[in-house]
């Protein structure tokens, strides 16, 4: 006979026959207690055969899993005229270049939204985006960024300082700093309410945290776009809501390194590349998904001088889509002209018939 093992008391087992029809109980002081004990932390059954063997068996049916009754899910549907949000939320920041057109059609970064960047080693991630972070908060000293760091420390970060020395303010989070408690100095980091926040990379904070706490790739990526979306709403101290800017590293094979969580859970996914080949001096960004902007647009960018934008190229890309835009409305609207004059003449067939009627 087969027997599932539920505890009910710190001290009393209850054995339930798989067929349902035998029920045991095995208080602490019953000579098997030890065994039953064991047999249900391995999760496994309990075998008794007819000379009265007690032995555990594999559970190959996931009988315990169906025993597990699942709570009702209370479902909340929400109204948006029910939504209540600060007008914070619709205020967007500005880095007072060309970037902001590209970033929105709002012109900035628009306040609880996540933007995913990828792009090979060496294009210029980490310095645009930093420079990015150092804009905002010049155009708005009240705007309060942040730099997470897990890819360098502070001697990495020294030599960047050598070259942009306006960086000096900027708050650093290194997470080589918090060994075995990486995890809790992001959380309480970020739990102080920041305006904008630029983590590199992804991968590295991934794999840091999974280290020191011992989760699965799976879940610390879970965790991960929770604690976003947390601050995207505003759920901190300072009631900021938060957006992410997070880089994310390349695979060999060219893709991002991680699920399509990130892709699909995330405002919008900016790829930085060269044009022409890897190590040219033309680099670019461009969006291939952007829910509050235009996808497909190239910006490009120099750091031969600082970070400079091209911004009179972008605006020449634009006028040319426009044009072009424009011609094919043309094309069409003097199409539909034509086929509406072809279509009001008599055929062929028409013609001939007419012709017969009339004699």
């Amino acid at each position: 006979m087969i027997y599932t093992i539920k505890k009910i008391t710190p001290t009393l087992f209850k054995l339930t026959s798989t067929l349902g029809s035998e029920v045991m109980e095995i208080p602490a002081d019953h000579p098997r207690f030890a065994a039953v004990e064991r047999y249900l932390n391995e999760g496994k059954l309990l075998s008794i055969s007819e000379r009265g063997t007690w032995s555990g068996k594999q559970d190959n049916n996931k009988l315990y899993a169906a025993e597990v009754t699942k709570k009702p899910i209370v479902v909340n549907l929400t109204q948006l005229d029910d939504l209540n949000f600060n007008e914070d939320l619709f205020k967007v920041m500005q880095t007072g270049t060309t970037l902001d057109g590209f970033i929105s059609t709002d012109k900035g970064f628009l306040p609880g939204t996540n933007i995913m960047a990828v792009g090979a080693p060496g294009v210029g991630k980490t310095t645009v985006l930093l420079e990015t972070l150092y804009k905002v908060r010049e155009q708005d000293p009240t705007k309060k960024v942040l730099f997470i760091s897990a890819e360098m420390n502070q001697i990495d970060m020294a030599r960047y300082l050598k070259r942009f020395p306006h960086w000096g303010t900027l708050p650093i989070l290194f997470l080589s700093d918090y060994d075995e408690t990486s995890k809790e100095a992001i959380e309480a980091t970020l739990n102080e309410g920041w305006d904008l926040v630029l983590t590199d990379s992804y991968t590295e904070v991934n794999d840091t945290v999974k280290e020191d706490t011992g989760m699965s790739r799976g879940k610390t990526e879970k965790w991960f776009l929770q604690l976003m979306t947390k601050n995207n709403k505003a759920e901190n101290k300072a009631k900021r809501y938060t957006t992410f800017i997070t880089i994310l590293q390349m695979s060999k094979g060219g893709t991002f390194v991680g699920s399509n969580k990130l892709k699909h859970m995330t405002t919008s996914m900016l790829h930085m590349d060269w044009k022409g080949g890897e190590n040219s001096s033309e680099r670019y960004m461009e969006f291939s998904k952007n829910r509050c902007g235009d996808v497909g647009k190239k910006l490009f960018f120099s750091m031969d001088n600082g970070v400079q934008f091209d911004e009179l190229r972008y605006k020449r890309d634009l006028l040319n889509v426009e044009m072009i835009k424009e011609e094919k409305d043309k094309m069409k609207t003097e199409a539909d002209a034509f086929d509406k004059l072809f279509n009001s003449l008599p055929s062929e067939a028409e013609t001939a018939e007419n012709a017969v009627e009339s004699k």
